[in-house]
């Protein structure tokens, strides 16, 4: 199941990455906004596999232990 947590995120991470280049100029946007929200966006997905990952090392460990 956690694999397939995973896999969603990082899904999604490449999604609002690709939407990110998207961004074109016009009349009433602000893409420095949008750039950056989507760049924040990314980063917290990062920071959330970050988080499963460490979880997952500290987890194994005291399986090992066991």
């Amino acid at each position: 199941m956690i694999k397939h947590v995973i896999a969603k995120l990082k899904e999604e991470q490449d999604r609002v990455a690709h939407e990110a280049m998207r961004l074109t100029p016009s009349d009433g946007k602000n893409i420095e906004y949008e750039y950056g929200k989507r760049v924040g966006l990314y980063t917290g997905l990062e920071l959330a596999l970050i988080k499963i990952e460490q979880i997952l090392k500290e987890q194994d460990k005291q399986d090992t232990y066991l």
